[in-house]
């Protein structure tokens, strides 16, 4: 029996191995069949990197250092060997390790959040399609993506009890995009709760000296690169300006709902009709991240770029879906044992 349970357990690695793989090249080579090899190798995505680097890219787009600087040292060494296409390799394979890390950080992240390994296996491959529908207007966008790795492994550290790990995480995520700002309060209301609040802080004062760094961390970081690199000009997607104009401009279009469909599916009301059967992690998670991601990318960006919503999708919509359905099949298996 347990030589059974031994192979079946070791078919199961090996599945979640190469399904991480193979999920992780998928996508990215998904979005390199949309744009073309030649896009990235003298396109528009390595003139939006030099952008960065020669310090005039625009408002947002360079305060999000981490992915460029890490692509560039890709590039100077794949040039120093004398690879062929040195630069649009050192995007496409950053952009397909970060792909393949999403996809093991949130085997993880599902299965601790109480999925089997089976619903977690389709969590991934949930992930895998909107991932490869998420192109619309797009390049690699490379730090979108590390975006969606970082707050997976923010939930990891909660779930698996490493807090202080939120840390160095938010350091990096910080780096990377403004949108990190929630995940030092992941970690805060994950442990804050009524009885907390009576009692006071007393026995979660290292929980409160983490959330306090990491906190700090995050905003002295938004605030030293755009001190380091000045003012710079706000970007208006489509000549519609950030607020009410953009939220008719998102509502109106027919490619908005056409590219919410393609990535999303039904899975976002799947989730919510079973908010009742989530873990109480989970609706943490999800009063944390979906009220405020909603709000602010429908008033400041434009919608149809459905790589906006990973973060969500991927942390909250699909384990909500997969959490309904896993709980929903339990209970009709132990009846049908006993009869």
């Amino acid at each position: 029996m347990s030589t059974k349970i031994g192979k079946r357990s070791l078919l199961l690695f090996i599945l979640v191995i190469v399904a991480g793989l193979s999920f992780g090249w998928f996508t990215t080579a998904e979005h390199i069949r949309a744009r073309g090899l030649s896009y990235f190798q003298d396109g528009n995505q390595v003139q939006r990197h030099q952008a960065v680097l020669d310090g005039n890219a625009g408002n947002p787009w360079q305060y999000r250092v981490l992915s460029v600087y890490v692509v560039e040292g890709l590039i100077h060494s794949f040039e120093e060997y004398g690879a062929p296409y040195h630069t649009a390799i050192s995007f496409i394979l950053f952009r397909a390790f970060v792909d393949i890390a999403i996809f093991f950080v949130s085997f993880l992240y599902f299965r601790k959040l109480g999925l089997s390994t089976i619903h977690a296996l389709i969590g991934m491959s949930l992930l895998a399609w909107g991932m490869s529908y998420a192109h619309y207007d797009s390049d690699l966008q490379l730090s979108t993506y590390l975006d969606v790795l970082f707050y997976l492994l923010a939930g990891v550290c909660i779930l698996y009890r490493r807090p202080i790990w939120i840390i160095p995480v938010t350091f990096f995520a910080a780096l990377n995009r403004e949108t990190s700002g929630l995940i030092p309060f992941l970690f805060l209301f994950s442990f804050l709760n009524k009885e907390t609040i009576t009692n006071g802080f007393k026995n979660h004062r290292r929980d409160m000296a983490i959330f306090g760094a990491a906190f700090t961390l995050y905003v002295s970081v938004f605030f030293l690169l755009r001190n380091f690199y000045g003012p710079q000009t706000l970007f208006i997607p489509y000549e519609h300006h950030p607020g009410f104009d953009l939220l008719r401009f998102n509502l109106t279009r027919y490619v908005t709902w056409d590219r919410l469909f393609a990535t999303l599916g039904i899975i976002p009301l799947l989730a919510v009709i079973g908010y009742q059967k989530w873990t109480e992690q989970l609706k943490i998670f999800f009063w944390v991240i979906v009220p405020f991601w909603f709000i602010i990318h429908l008033f400041g960006s434009v919608i149809a770029e459905t790589r906006l919503l990973l973060v969500p999708y991927a942390m909250v919509f699909i384990p909500g879906a997969l959490l309904f359905a896993q709980k929903s099949v339990a209970p009709d298996r132990n009846s049908a044992s006993a009869s």
